[in-house]
């Protein structure tokens, strides 16, 4: 997987030449040192947002969280980062939470039972959704294999938890998020595309004033478009640090 994603992301003019000349070894190589130099200013840019570690962010507070050990599946949160993140929200103890990118439900079902009194909004795209009618949609995406394999919300059908989890079947891109109503917690982790991270950023930032907590996912070299909008968000004077040893960037505005 990690070569098809070099290709795909290091794709360009000059690769494509080899491509259409029958040199399909210039070509990999091509695609490669385009990923190599892309990947190496992202790692530049990301030195430049400060860290904090999980203990400085909870000060004083020693949150009491419920971690169900789920099997690690591609496109789900691993284990030790959905520690840090129920870590964070048992402690704001939010009532209305708005999680951008359901995919199978895992991270949604562990907020919900570690909060038993919230409603928990979460959106994902339609599950009808195919690649063959993307062109539908405003903004470019990303994870279309993700998109393809998803059951979307499977890991809390059928459980108590899901009385209080509204799912949300539509495109970021087109949605109306005050229909999420009030939620004072955000959880982005949609398409990672420059254009859909900024759009579902700046709305979330829209419903709830600026006033609340934004957690990030994969703010890493991978994903340099999560890592611009972090920066550009920085640039406005927003106080967004990443959290040490994991791929989250945080912002607490209350």
């Amino acid at each position: 997987m990690n070569e098809i994603k070099k290709i795909f992301f290091g794709f360009n003019l000059i690769s494509l030449r080899h491509l259409l000349h029958g040199k399909p070894l210039q070509f990999l190589a091509a695609t490669k040192s385009a990923y190599i130099a892309a990947h190496a200013g992202t790692s530049f840019e990301l030195t430049l947002i400060p860290e904090l570690s999980l203990y400085e962010i909870l000060a004083h507070r020693e949150p009491i969280i419920r971690l169900c050990m789920m099997q690690y599946e591609d496109g789900s949160l691993p284990n030790e980062q959905a520690m840090v993140l129920l870590s964070i929200l048992v402690a704001e103890s939010p009532d209305v939470v708005l999680e951008i990118g359901t995919y199978m439900g895992h991270t949604t079902r562990q907020m919900a039972e570690n909060l038993p009194n919230a409603i928990i909004h979460t959106v994902d795209l339609p599950e009808s959704f195919s690649m063959e009618n993307d062109d539908k949609s405003p903004l470019p995406m990303d994870d279309f294999h993700l998109i393809k394999s998803r059951v979307v919300g499977r890991k809390f059908r059928g459980l108590t938890c899901a009385n209080r989890i509204i799912q949300h079947f539509v495109d970021t891109a087109s949605w109306n998020f005050c229909l999420s109503g009030s939620p004072t917690f955000f959880f982005i982790d949609g398409s990672h595309t420059y254009e859909y991270c900024k759009n579902d950023s700046e709305k979330c930032f829209s419903l709830c004033d600026g006033h609340g907590i934004f957690l990030w996912h994969d703010c890493d070299t991978g994903h340099p478009g999560v890592v611009k909008l972090i920066r550009e968000w920085r640039g406005q004077g927003r106080n967004i640090y990443r959290i040490s040893g994991t791929p989250f960037a945080y912002w607490k505005n209350i």
